[in-house]
């Protein structure tokens, strides 16, 4: 008799598979990713339609913001024109040209912060083009003042009022469109903003299901960090063994702590300098400017440090360029690294060659002097001969060469610093007067004027004569060099409460921007240069090196429709005798 009971058939391994913790925990980890990538990535995009919108908002914001400041500006404009023009008061000019550059980057920026397209791009350009009409009208006022009309400066004034209510209406009616489109980027950033808190939440309550694995990964990034880290700082020991250059790590009371061979091989074999004090191993280093580095945590840069002992070794002759470097923590220095590289080789070699030149320049000097005055015997022995006009053009070849040799001596001596300077009284206008005269037979070769604008009053300053009138001699002599025939140069001192300034300008050709950075750089010549006759490229650099070494600054503009102007700013130092 057969039995009827069914057998049990073996279950197979993948319901046994979806049975086991294993599977649910990996089922659990799937579907909780899942829902973790679907909220991150509806959150990225809610959070990035918010940021957008954000960025949005600001933008409206500086935009109105600029609508009202270009308003402002132009009624301060308008203001101190009307004061310039009915009092002459000249802090009114200056303000209103302030106002003018400030109101120029205003309307570049609303250009280009409105909307590309549309309207909108028309009526911002509608509107900026009214404003030049306005500074126009404005300007000509102004220039009608400085010619004495003062009755034709009227209707420009009448004119700019009309166009600044025009422009102020286009303003509001931009202000108004934009206080529109910021309500709609309001809403909108609020919308995403909430989106994204929700998403956020969500994701928060996924990453729930899966903290375990999370963990995991986590413990297995931190494991891959710490890693990278430490390969990270062996990387860094091997660059710092390894630079070309010399590096001390130190305490903040600067105790070596530790340096890489390439400095070690500038001691003895045997010196050991950890915990030495940086002052006991390199004396010579500028105490003030490194302890600075520590006490405001910035860097300090130290170019061309003379050094002639380290440790026990003396009679050394280096020169190092270094930089202090602050180690932070917790916004306090922890330590300085000290970065040397050695540039003596460089700095000798520029000094031999220095020390050349000026051999060169004073053995030029005597022969040049001589043949000077064989010319002028020449010329006395033959004045009533064709060869007058010969001998004249030759002996002007002469000065000029007499010139540059003089120029590279003098720039020799500035470098140096032994140039001593003397410190009289003197007064400024007669001074700057004094040197136009002696260019009187200079412009009539190059068909140049001089135009000397300065104050009636007498400016009395303490300063050596030698060296302004060599400065302002260089400036004025590169200006009618550059300027063309049938052109006025126009010289103008100012004078304020702490510095007398001297400006020459010249309507020549503007410098090239590519040359701007080159132009006190010592025997460079631009394009402009190469091409005038004579002049060795240390004319303005010499010039630089006595602004410098009288206390004061150089400095320039140029533009190619307006020409160059050099200013000389000196410190307005006086000392003006009593008389009983």
């Amino acid at each position: 008799m057969l039995d009827s009971t069914k057998t049990k058939k073996p279950q197979t391994g993948t319901r046994l598979f979806f049975r086991s913790p294993e599977s649910i925990l990996s089922i659990t980890v799937i579907v909780a990713f899942v829902l973790v990538a679907g909220a991150a990535i509806s959150s990225y995009m809610h959070s990035s339609k918010a940021i957008q919108a954000g960025q949005s908002v600001e933008k409206s914001q500086e935009l109105l913001g600029s609508l009202e400041s270009i308003i402002s500006i132009m009624n301060d404009m308008k203001n101190q024109a009307e004061t310039y023009i009915r009092t002459g008061e000249k802090g009114a000019l200056t303000r209103y040209k302030k106002d003018k550059a400030g109101l120029e980057k205003y309307i570049t920026f609303v250009k280009h912060t409105g909307d590309e397209e549309g309207w909108r791009r028309w009526h911002f350009t509608y509107i900026e083009q009214l404003i030049e009409r306005f500074e126009n009208s404005l300007d000509i006022s102004i220039k009608e003042k400085e010619r004495g009309n003062l009755k034709a400066s009227e209707p420009g004034l009448s004119k700019a009022q009309q166009l600044m209510e025009v422009i102020r209406g286009r303003l509001i009616i931009s202000d108004v469109d934009e206080r529109s489109v910021l309500k709609e980027r309001l809403e909108d950033y609020k919308e995403n903003a909430e989106r994204s808190s929700l998403m956020f939440i969500s994701l928060g309550g996924f990453i729930l299901l899966f903290v375990i694995p999370l963990a995991l990964i986590v413990q297995r990034y931190i494991g891959a960090t710490q890693k990278a880290f430490m390969v990270e700082q062996q990387v860094s020991r091997e660059i710092v063994q390894h630079a070309p250059i010399g590096i001390i790590q130190m305490e903040a009371d600067f105790k070596i702590k530790d340096a890489n061979p390439v400095f070690r091989s500038y001691l003895v074999d045997s010196e050991n300098i950890e915990g030495m004090s940086l002052w006991e191993l390199l004396p010579e280093l500028p105490r003030e400017e490194l302890t600075n580095t520590v006490a405001s945590g910035k860097p300090a840069i130290l170019k061309d440090v003379a050094i002639s002992q380290i440790g026990s070794r003396t009679d050394l002759e280096r020169y190092w360029d270094i930089a202090a470097w602050p180690m932070m923590e917790a916004q306090k220095v922890r330590s300085v690294i000290l970065l040397i590289e050695d540039m003596s080789d460089k700095t000798i070699l520029s000094r031999q060659k220095e020390v050349l030149q000026q051999t060169i320049a004073h053995d030029l000097k005597s022969p040049l002097i001589a043949s000077n005055y064989l010319i002028q015997a020449m010329m006395k022995k033959h004045a009533k001969n064709g060869d007058q006009e010969l001998l004249l053009r030759l002996q002007d070849s002469n000065e000029d060469a007499l010139k540059m040799v003089k120029n590279m001596l003098e720039v020799s001596k500035y470098r140096q610093g032994v140039h001593v300077m003397s410190q009289n009284q003197l007064v400024l206008n007669e001074l700057v007067s004094g040197i136009v005269s002696s260019f009187d037979f200079r412009c009539q070769v190059s068909e140049v004027s001089i135009v000397l604008k300065q104050p009636d009053e007498r400016i009395l300053i303490k300063s050596d004569e030698s060296a302004l009138k060599h400065l302002i001699g260089n400036l004025l002599e590169n200006a009618i060099k550059f300027s063309p025939r049938q052109t006025a140069v126009t010289i103008t001192v100012r004078k304020s409460d702490e510095q007398v300034s001297i400006d020459v300008h010249n309507s020549g050709p503007g410098i090239h921007e590519n040359d701007k950075e080159k132009l006190f750089t010592p025997f460079w010549q631009g394009e402009l240069g190469q091409q005038s006759a004579g002049g060795t490229g240390i004319g303005l650099y010499l010039s630089q090196q006595i602004a410098h070494a009288l206390g004061g600054t150089i400095s320039f503009t140029s533009e190619e429709a307006t020409g160059t102007t050099f200013t000389a700013t000196l410190p307005y130092k006086t000392e003006v005798e009593s008389t009983a």
